[in-house]
């Protein structure tokens, strides 16, 4: 895995609202999202996304938007995109993924609350967004667990080598600018 980001709610007009994002309109949100996303992403990278694409049901939809986002998806079905979306072509969705890095385990799921009772490693969640930082913050070393909404990454994705460098330092994190600023 090079990537991992979760819940753009593209399209989605009372996202702005709700978490507070900096954007004047949907389409202002629409092309921000896609071009920070390519400014990082690479076509051949591989991103786990955390779930919430789109707000759209539209199996077109969602794949019209993965055709503008670089990179060769793993995804977790966040509680907006609809089991519709399962089977598509050229889409692997996941309810969970496991994987390891640098010696550490990753367990990732779109809402912490669907993960198993004890998670061997760390647990890399979306869901909440920027709604509930000390619940939820981008690092918690405390609880093993990894905030991954666009809302605390910067709106991109952020790369594994960056989160394997946070969790080395086991420091909490409310966003990535403030662990950034930290070093």
């Amino acid at each position: 895995m090079d990537y991992l980001a979760s819940d753009l709610h593209l399209d989605h007009g009372n996202i702005i609202d709700y978490c507070d994002r900096p954007f004047d309109s949907v389409e202002a949100m629409n092309a921000a999202l896609v071009e920070r996303w390519n400014d990082v992403v690479d076509p051949g990278d591989e991103v786990l996304f955390g779930g919430d694409l789109t707000i759209s049901s539209d199996a077109a939809d969602l794949l019209g938007w993965l055709e503008e986002l670089d990179g060769e998806f793993a995804f977790l079905l966040g509680n907006h995109d609809g089991t519709v979306l399962e089977g598509l072509d050229g889409v692997d969705f996941f309810e969970h993924y496991q994987f390891e890095r640098d010696g550490r385990r990753f367990y990732a799921v779109h809402d912490p609350a669907d993960a198993p009772g004890s998670v061997d490693g760390w647990l890399l969640h979306g869901h909440h967004h920027n709604n509930w930082p000390d619940e939820f913050p981008f690092v918690d070393p405390e609880a093993c667990r990894v905030n991954l909404s666009v809302e605390l990454l910067g709106y991109r994705p952020l790369s594994m080598d960056d989160l394997v460098t946070y969790l080395d330092r086991d420091e909490r994190y409310a966003d990535r600018t403030e662990a950034d600023a930290s070093v």
